[in-house]
């Protein structure tokens, strides 16, 4: 799939974003953002107005013939029922999809860590923690510094971010993106526990749905961010007024949960967030299959950050835009059809995937072919 490794020249992202789609998705300037990641924040483009509708671009007539009704706990901009597709080959494939080490779109501070997963939280009684900055669940661009005079460490919270809200057809809960800064001026060695808590009790409590993960070491000054997926029984987290389960309604995020590191605060360590509260990760695409098709045949983009609803699928053939069908689309999959060209051979393409509110992933290279 080496075909949609690409590092685009100047020329090639002017290309790229000087058409009239482009320009009105503003895509140089997310481009050139991207290098320090939290885009989608920075544009303020989760604050939905009367002048800014969902964007969406051409969807297939029978999209919703492989889907199903779902209810969607993620971010505000998205809460509601939404089509999720069955599971199948297409989400099967995309799903959990690992980014070649060698070559992630995503800027290094978004790129989780992969860890063993943490023990069960024992309690204790924790402080009350500061707020995040920026936003309610926080940044990692732009933050002040923050250094440690004494021979003594410290760890602070920085960010949380929605990923994907799970699958309920294989029993999978919402999966959240954590980012920690070590805040000293010498690394930390010992290993510590990351652990999310969901629930409807404004203190995290051991008996909550929980997951985690034992990071290993933090380089000073170093921000890292790492993935937690909770499991799908905090969908039926509490009860309303009549009874009826519902889900959570507190997402308690804890860095150092077991208190083993001795830091000079405590209180920058965790946070307590309603879900809705907690913003999407930008969207990245990661690949494509297959990378060389004729048109009519249908190609699946893996990636994240794409929303539980159709955006757009803009293909880019030379200076002309063109709005490619949605068949399928998931939050970490896009599945669509490659449109009628008029071309007399091979012909390449870029693919760029946007979400709903305008947040648009790298593009990745195709080959169209005549018939």
């Amino acid at each position: 799939m080496a075909g949609s490794r690409q590092h685009l020249s100047k020329a090639e992202l002017h290309r790229l974003t000087a058409g009239k789609k482009a320009r009105s998705l503003e895509l140089a300037k997310q481009y050139r953002m991207v290098r320090r990641g939290d885009v989608a924040r920075r544009m303020e483009l989760y604050k939905p107005g009367p002048h800014q509708k969902f964007h969406r671009g051409r969807v297939s007539p029978q999209y919703n013939h492989h889907c199903f009704k779902h209810r969607y706990w993620g971010p505000s901009l998205y809460v509601g029922v939404h089509w999720y597709p069955k599971w199948s080959t297409w989400v099967r494939w995309s799903w959990g999809y690992a980014s070649d080490p060698y070559w992630d779109p995503r800027p290094i501070f978004c790129r989780p860590i992969y860890y063993e997963p943490a023990p069960l939280w024992v309690f204790w009684e924790t402080p009350v923690w500061r707020p995040l900055p920026v936003v309610a669940c926080g940044t990692w661009v732009d933050l002040p510094p923050a250094p440690i005079a004494d021979p003594r460490i410290d760890l602070e919270l920085v960010a949380v971010r929605f990923v994907d809200p799970g699958h309920p057809e294989e029993n999978l809960g919402p999966r959240y993106r954590v980012w920690f800064r070590n805040n000293s001026n010498r690394p930390i060695a010992l290993p510590f526990d990351v652990i999310l808590f969901a629930g409807d009790a404004q203190r995290p409590a051991a008996e909550m749905p929980q997951a985690g993960v034992r990071v290993a070491a933090v380089a000073a000054g170093e921000i890292q961010s790492v993935d937690v997926r909770l499991p799908i029984e905090v969908y039926e987290a509490g009860r309303d007024e009549k009874g009826n389960l519902v889900p959570f309604s507190v997402l308690h995020v804890l860095v150092d949960a077991a208190d083993e590191i001795a830091e000079t605060a405590e209180e920058n360590n965790s946070a307590s967030l309603a879900p809705a509260d907690v913003l999407p990760v930008d969207p990245a695409a990661f690949e494509l299959e297959p990378t060389a098709v004729v048109p009519g045949e249908e190609v699946v983009v893996a990636g994240e950050g794409f929303g539980p609803q159709p955006g757009q699928v803009l293909l880019v053939v030379g200076n002309e835009e063109i709005d490619a069908e949605i068949a399928g689309w998931y939050d970490l999959g896009v599945r669509f059809t490659a449109p009628e060209l008029a071309i007399a051979g091979p012909t390449e393409a870029e693919v760029i995937v946007v979400r709903g509110d305008r947040a648009a992933a790298n593009p990745l290279r195709i080959t169209i072919s005549p018939k």
